[in-house]
């Protein structure tokens, strides 16, 4: 009886360890991830308006790089601060 209760303690501590690494490799921290992403998208559309105009194809370009880290966002549940992101020259019309 006393190595059955043992075992069973055993099984699922390592039943547990496994679940909870398996569920941060899984969801993990998109929403930093996220953030970081769309941040450096802005910087670079920021940066590329101000030096060759906000209807250039290199803020165009960054534009579309915007929407693929929002892709990204999304598919890895992520969230972000859309009045910070979704606004004015950060969307595609």
């Amino acid at each position: 009886m006393k190595t059955q209760i043992i075992r069973l303690a055993l099984a699922s501590a390592l039943a547990i360890g496994f679940s909870l690494t398996m569920g941060h490799a899984t969801f993990g921290d998109g929403n930093g991830d996220c953030h970081n992403r769309l941040e450096s998208d802005r910087a670079r559309i920021d940066r590329d308006s101000s030096r060759h105009g906000q209807g250039s194809r290199q803020v165009n370009r960054d534009v579309e790089r915007m929407d693929s880290d929002r892709n990204w966002c999304r598919n890895h549940h992520a969230d972000w601060d859309h009045s910070r992101f979704d606004i004015g020259v950060y969307v595609r019309p």
